[in-house]
């Protein structure tokens, strides 16, 4: 068993933390602690020394220049969802739980833009959003995930196939820095009340998107959000091996027709996904594909339709496995229905398993998709796992995401460090085929910096020393 950090609770921080956000807000007591040490991933479990809730920018000021001036780790947190361990405390200190901002500040029905505070969920918003005939890029996860976080780690959504990531959907950021200063990015800089546009300035919203919360505490973010087109028609394929599957999703992609592109395989179209692992039927295809659409018009559709149509027989004719399949209404749903209450919880994967899952979740062109995957799956073989992949378009074909959702029995040390082993042997794969892993746990991290040019690495500590000169943002998660 992996050996519990020394814990540092102090009477007197947790006296002037409760000054700040009330008694009821601000705790050490063990039971809470350990509810916030750890999540569904192979992360070793660690206690943050308090747990502080606030409920407004003032009060995450105060608390970040009390922690600032009293160097004490500071790790911000919203619902807990990911599965990279990037919530789960280094060093200690304090957990500082955002879900009671959660305000929905403004919708911009008119400029297509929404106005969140982080505590704000995906079903919150949708809910909001609707009423406009409005949308955001949902990602196929529980609908109480927070908005916000999902936008500033580069997660992906329903529309990445069309739009790209969710980070590319962000507009303005307001941001507590590790100091306790308040800044603001984007147009929002300039007029108060001005949310629509990142650009022409200068792109300072990058120091806060992708830094797993080391450089500053987002307590108010922009979105772009979408009108929703009233047609919907989804294109669904099967092919017998990723080379065939890659190949379709390519040809299609360049037409640009799809909200969302993707495609699984057999494993991780199981519901749950078959721990330890199960051989795939002879019988059955090893890869499925979805192509979601949205027109405006029945003839926008049948346009569409025309397009997958001549896509499907040119791959056919080039002696291609694909073939039609009928998708079931349930999945369909929930592929479709976002945010989705079907597909949408990690926990449906991990029924056979023991309540742990883990990725190695990529960035990767689609070219390297084909020789990634064989590999991936001979490695989670090998380890007795199921290959369960998914592979995502974005920007048709600008790039893609290659990602194995991988379940374990959390409640044996030797499984989770088999998952493990097993995943990390995955990422040294694709980042030798130029893929970067997304929301990466410490492991990651420690894997990229040998890789990278010492350049990067340089500037990456100057701008974390610049921003956060006690390093007491969320320490130790780039591995540096």
């Amino acid at each position: 068993m992996t050996e519990m950090p020394k814990e540092n609770v102090d009477g007197n921080v947790l006296k002037e933390l409760a000054s700040i956000v009330g008694e009821k807000s601000a705790t050490s007591a063990k039971h809470i602690r350990y509810a916030y040490s750890y999540d569904l991933s192979f992360v070793s479990r660690k206690n943050p020394d308090y747990v502080v809730m606030p409920e407004s920018v003032e009060q995450v000021q105060a608390v970040m220049k009390f922690a600032n001036q009293e160097k004490i780790p500071v790790v911000p947190y919203t619902a807990g969802t990911n599965i990279g361990g990037l919530c789960i405390p280094e060093r200690g200190g304090i957990l500082l739980d955002l879900k009671r901002m959660n305000k929905i500040i403004a919708i911009d029905a008119e400029s297509h833009y929404a106005v969140i505070e982080p505590g704000v969920s995906h079903a919150q918003l949708a809910t909001e959003l609707y009423k406009h005939n409005l949308r955001w890029s949902w990602p196929v996860g529980p609908p109480s995930a927070s908005v916000s976080s999902n936008a500033i780690s580069h997660g992906i959504g329903g529309l990445s196939g069309r739009y790209g990531l969710n980070s590319e959907e962000i507009t303005s950021m307001e941001v507590v820095l590790p100091t306790g200063e308040l800044v603001r990015v984007g147009s929002c800089a300039i007029q108060e009340n001005a949310w629509h546009s990142c650009l022409p300035l200068p792109r300072m919203d990058g120091l806060f998107t992708g830094w797993l919360g080391t450089s500053g505490v987002v307590t108010k973010i922009g979105v772009r959000v979408h009108p929703i087109p009233p047609v919907l028609k989804v294109f669904t394929v099967s092919a017998d091996n990723i080379e065939d599957m890659s190949a379709y999703m390519f040809n299609l992609g360049n037409y640009e027709i799809c909200d969302d592109l993707t495609g699984v395989s057999w494993w991780l179209a199981q519901v749950p996904i078959p721990y330890p692992y199960k051989p795939k039927p002879d019988d059955a295809p090893e890869w499925f594909s979805f192509g979601t659409t949205f027109s405006w018009t029945e003839k926008e559709k049948e346009a569409r339709e025309e397009i997958w149509e001549m896509v499907v027989a040119s791959e056919i004719e080039k002696g291609s496995s694909l073939k039609k399949t009928v998708y079931p209404e349930e999945a369909l749903k929930a592929r479709t229905e976002l945010p989705s209450q079907i597909v949408g919880s990690t926990k449906n994967y991990t029924k056979q398993a023991g309540g742990g899952i883990s990725w190695p979740g990529t960035f990767t062109p689609l070219k390297a998709w084909g020789p990634v995957y064989n590999d991936w799956k001979k490695i989670l073989i090998n380890h007795n796992l199921s290959p369960s992949v998914r592979v995502t378009n974005y920007r048709g074909v600008h790039y893609g995401m290659l990602r194995a959702m991988i379940p374990f029995n959390k409640k044996s040390p030797e499984e989770t460090e088999n998952a493990r082993h097993a995943i990390v042997e995955c990422l040294k794969v694709d980042l030798d085929h130029g893929g970067i892993p997304y929301k990466p746990p410490v492991d990651f991290a420690r894997e990229i910096n040998q890789r990278a040019h010492p350049g990067y690495l340089s500037l990456l500590k100057q701008v974390k020393k610049m921003l956060d000169p006690n390093d007491i943002m969320n320490p130790g998660k780039f591995g540096i």
